[in-house]
């Protein structure tokens, strides 16, 4: 587990938040969230066994944890607190070329716009691919555009398809 930003539960595969990330389950340093945990006790409840830890099976210590929560929601509370203040600071607002400079490497997903790849050379007509049998069927369509080429001709694929 790499730094504090991205870790990740290694049975859920879920980012852990701060509170997961508190949560010291087992001695021998296996760290899951909390979500888990709570998973594997419940289940433990329902068998009448008890929860154990799944790297090195011994088992969780439920009093020592549930104790442990309240220290934990108040760091997290601390810290939540402290970025609050951090975005109470003004930040100056970009100017619309700068707004549009931090885009750049975005795509940026729009309601009235489809890319298709894979359409068959012999359907790669803008007119005909607008008609009720292909795209109108979905709705008005309001343009069709077929990736060309800066010379005009028709970009295909390797496997003899173009892209919409």
């Amino acid at each position: 587990m790499a730094d504090e930003g991205d870790r990740t539960c290694p049975l859920c595969m879920e980012e852990m938040d701060l509170t997961d990330q508190q949560l010291k389950p087992c001695k021998c340093g296996y760290e899951i969230c909390v979500w888990c945990w709570h998973h594997i006790i419940d289940m433990a409840e329902k068998d009448d066994s008890e929860g154990r830890c799944p790297a090195c099976r011994s088992p969780y210590d439920k009093a020592r944890i549930v104790g442990a929560t309240a220290s934990c929601e108040r760091l997290v509370a601390e810290i939540n607190a402290e970025k609050k203040q951090k975005t109470q600071k003004v930040k100056p607002k970009p100017t619309s070329v700068e707004g549009r400079k931090q885009l750049s490497s975005v795509r940026v997903i729009r309601r009235n716009l489809v890319y298709i790849i894979g359409i068959p050379m012999n359907l790669a007509d803008e007119n005909a691919l607008e008609r009720k049998e292909y795209f109108g069927q979905y709705g008005k369509v309001l343009k069709v555009s077929i990736s060309r080429t800066a010379g005009g001709a028709i970009q295909q694929s390797s496997t003899g398809t173009c892209s919409v």
